[in-house]
């Protein structure tokens, strides 16, 4: 009796450390994607290093160089309003380049400062909730934009896979053409959405004159560029992003002067694979992309839907 009171003893134990220390035995037993741990306070580092970096001007040195300080070079991110990137140099292009203009025509401008308001860290990922103050200098206002992200680091302390969400960007859409409406004296809505309509157009087919050359043309001229974006293609809602849309293309369009070869087919007719509705609602939510799972610790990997294959 007493060696089995004694085996039990120590059976309970084990038991009560992996109860109260479960993440340190699911852990143990995880050894598919041997992965870095850091402390809380790593982690809230990092989440600032980013932050930092995404503020004009700093970001401008993010889109220079070869090699990312902020991302792995396989990066994989996706943008809910947008699409899915992958690899350090167009997340750089997109991330950081498409808010890195105070003078060129944008949506939302440059960002000039971040508050982080909701954080939970653990394992080598971060959530968090910051709301970010752009510049919208094509429109005078500086508005305040919330983006909800998850963000994993490798060993190095760089980027790996990022999932981000831009929270009431619809709200922000209905607010900036609000204000257009009122500036411009507009009646209606509609008015307004024509005006910012022909501003981004005469943008985009600035851009595709200039830097869309040779084999790189994706108009016959700029009079065929601005009939197709204003006629032809609907504006956009505030969702469709990276949809056949207006609103695609002028996201698009920043990126062009970095690698027209890449980029010029993103503003042109067939939207280059970016700007095309390709994807339904149920594919879009199911999309199996990331290689990494977002539970710390190799938790429910087996039941994680976006799992890339």
């Amino acid at each position: 009796m007493k060696i089995l009171s004694i085996s039990w003893g120590f059976l309970l134990t084990i038991a009560f450390h992996c109860l109260f220390s479960s993440v340190e035995c699911a852990r143990d037993s995880q050894t598919k994607y041997p992965k870095s741990t850091f402390t809380f306070d790593q982690l809230w580092e990092l989440e600032k290093t980013f932050w930092d970096s995404f503020l004009y001007p700093a970001n401008v040195k993010q889109t220079q160089g070869n090699e990312s300080s902020i991302f792995n070079t396989n990066v994989q991110g996706r943008v809910d309003i947008t699409r899915t990137f992958d690899g350090d140099e167009l997340n750089r292009e997109y991330i950081f380049g498409l808010f890195s203009d105070p003078v060129h025509v944008s949506l939302v401008g440059v960002p000039i400062a971040y508050n982080i308001t909701q954080f939970a860290a653990n394992d080598n990922i971060a959530s968090a909730t910051t709301v970010v103050t752009f510049n919208a200098t094509t429109f005078g206002i500086q508005i305040p934009v919330t983006i909800d992200t998850w963000i994993e680091w490798d060993a190095g302390g760089k980027i790996i896979q990022y999932d981000a969400v831009f929270r009431l960007f619809d709200y922000l859409v209905d607010f900036l053409i609000g204000d257009v409406a009122k500036k411009i004296n507009a009646t209606s809505s509609d008015q307004a959405v024509a005006y910012v309509s022909d501003l981004l157009a005469k943008t985009i087919c600035a851009t595709h004159e200039q830097y869309c050359t040779g084999s790189n043309q994706q108009y016959t001229d700029t009079a065929a560029c601005y009939e197709f974006l204003t006629k032809d293609v609907r504006f956009g809602k505030s969702y469709e992003l990276g949809k056949n849309t207006l609103l695609c293309r002028e996201v698009h369009e920043h990126m062009v002067h970095y690698r027209p070869g890449i980029h010029c087919a993103h503003i042109g007719p067939t939207g280059g694979g970016y700007c095309v509705d390709d994807m339904t609602y149920p594919q879009t939510v199911l999309q199996r992309y990331f290689n990494d799972s977002w539970i710390p610790y190799g938790y429910g990997e087996e039941q994680d839907i976006w799992l890339g294959s």
